[in-house]
């Protein structure tokens, strides 16, 4: 996106120069003749659409040309970089690269150097002879053409939205007078109150507001958890161009393409010079996900509470240990492995036998013991005589001391050691306990993340052509310590950024992120969905407001 501060410097009757400034707000400036471009320059020697002011990849503003002619120095040339000091010929005009006062990136004046002579006025002054008696026929035509648009493309859409009766009468019609007023096809999502258009355009020749959109989409999510820091930093991302609106980004009318934005442009209007939006912010400048984005940061739980996250880049490749409570070794569950019956037991387990996907995004159920686990796992929680186990519950580890008073009370010590060091222990990290409680210790609370990524999301639909050790190296993973989370290296190794690359994808932000709903995950032990707050912007707040 290009904030340009334009100066047109032109001279007076008295042939003093004056300047007038001018802020823009686009992701290219057209330079030309024609009535649309940006930066309009009416001089016949100038092209229609002469050149264009653009960021090219290397993330700095040119000026290019495109039908025109643009040279510095004399030499003509394709691209020109724009930088302060910078002086580029368009033509007859002067295009001089100025000091970038705050709030812009890009400031920029034009002057006229090589006016039109003036024989070329007086010509055509001359030349310039209406048809006779035209004028009257076109004017009546013209008036005609002025009454019937008006009847249908103003009174009758009008009337429509503004008297009940017209409105009753016209609903049960398949379109109404206001039909003329649509831009395109409605999206497939809106259809089915396509002929209602109040229930959108509720004030008539005003834009649809985002109560609208509110009054259906109740439960969609703000983009930052924190309300002040959402109004104050969308708010500073759309200084130039008035107050943000859902239609910003869902641009209805243009069916069939999507109802929601998928380009990166939004995004990197504000996270491309993050600290411009809030210099408070911790959060880096992201722009592109080959060229400029940070390392993928994985949420480790670090209590019982769901607020009790911390981020590790996973950069800090020391800090990356998972303390789940669990001792599990992949590297011993995958492949040819011993069973509980014998020698002869021999298994096959892949990374399917445990981890089983469901539903269209192969999202995955559950784990428990009863599912997963005492398949193979059930001679830990037997003790006693061969001839007289005692088979113990699994779960609440006081449940268990209460079947061992109630069965084995004699040998409520000798069991109970021996479940500390080879029964619970076989999974568990065990961890003693005080003198006051009935038992010499207790296990270790599980603490298996909700969801590595919260402010991602992932298909593994997706990618299901793909094995699962291709981006989940867990050969050679002894302890459950290890954390098994590609990076952003091995996503690159199929997908690029916004440019597509040989045998690899073009992943936009929309790839990945999402602008509602971003921080939702789903619990790895209930399967159900858990909120997360958006750390890193909270931690952007100013520290009077700061949230813990």
């Amino acid at each position: 996106m290009i904030n340009c501060l334009l100066i047109k410097i032109s001279n007076n009757s008295r042939g003093l120069p004056v300047r007038n400034y001018r802020t823009l707000n686009a992701t290219e400036l057209m330079i030309g003749r024609s009535a649309e471009c940006n930066i309009h320059l009416a001089d016949p020697r100038i092209a229609m659409h002469h050149a264009v002011v653009k960021e090219l990849e290397d993330g700095h503003i040119y000026v290019v040309s495109l039908n025109g002619e643009i040279e510095v120095d004399g030499a003509m040339l394709q691209n020109i970089k724009l930088i302060p000091g910078k002086q580029v010929k368009i033509g007859p005009y002067q295009l001089s690269v100025e000091p970038t006062p705050p709030d812009v990136n890009l400031s920029v004046s034009l002057t006229l150097i090589d006016p039109l002579p003036d024989d070329y006025q007086d010509l055509k002054t001359r030349t310039h002879e209406p048809l006779p008696n035209a004028f009257s026929f076109k004017w009546r035509l013209s008036m005609w053409l002025v009454g019937f648009i008006v009847l249908v493309f103003l009174v009758l859409p009008l009337a429509q939205s503004l008297i009940p009766q017209v409105r009753t009468s016209m609903a049960e019609l398949p379109f109404g007078f206001d039909r003329v007023w649509s831009p395109g096809r409605i999206s497939t999502a809106h259809r089915h109150f396509g002929s209602e258009c109040f229930k959108c355009h509720q004030t008539p020749l005003k834009k649809v507001s985002d109560q609208a959109c509110v009054n259906c989409h109740q439960d969609t999510a703000p983009h930052i958890a924190d309300p002040e820091l959402q109004k104050r930093s969308l708010k500073a991302a759309h200084r130039f161009i008035g107050s943000m609106r859902c239609a910003e980004c869902h641009q209805e009318h243009k069916s069939p393409h999507p109802l929601a934005r998928q380009d990166n442009e939004m995004c990197i209007k504000c996270h491309g010079a993050i600290r411009t939006i809030d210099p408070k912010t911790k959060l880096p400048n992201i722009r592109d996900f080959e060229k400029q984005h940070p390392d993928f940061k994985l949420s480790f739980k670090t209590g019982p509470d769901t607020k009790d996250i911390v981020r590790i880049p996973q950069s800090e490749q020391a800090k990356l240990i998972e303390e789940s409570g669990l001792k599990f070794p992949h590297n011993q569950h995958i492949g040819k492995v011993q069973g509980p019956n014998g020698i002869w037991d021999v298994r096959e387990l892949s990374c399917k036998s445990c981890h089983q996907a469901e539903g269209k995004e192969m999202r995955f159920k559950a784990l428990s013991f009863k599912n997963n686990c005492s398949t193979c796992h059930t001679s830990e929680l037997k003790i006693g005589p061969k001839d007289n186990k005692l088979t113990l519950p699994h779960g609440d580890e006081q449940n268990m001391f209460n079947a061992l008073q109630l069965y084995a009370p004699k040998e409520f010590d000798r069991y109970s050691d021996q479940l500390k060091n080879n029964g619970c222990a076989y999974c568990h990290e065990i961890k003693p306990t005080t003198a006051e409680n009935k038992s010499s210790w207790r296990v270790m609370p599980l603490r298996l993340n909700n969801d590595w990524m919260p402010k991602a999301q992932f298909n593994h639909g997706a990618h299901r052509t793909q094995q699962c050790t291709s981006c989940h190296k867990v050969e050679a993973s002894e302890t459950s310590a290890d954390v098994a989370i590609p990076n952003r290296q091995s996503c690159l190794l199929c997908h690029s950024g916004n440019t597509q690359r040989h045998k690899r994808i073009a992943s936009s932000c929309m790839s990945c992120h999402t602008f509602h709903n971003a921080h939702d995950g789903y619990d790895l032990i209930t399967g159900t969905k858990v909120d997360a707050k958006d750390i890193d912007a909270l931690n952007a707040l100013p520290n009077d407001t700061n949230h813990h």
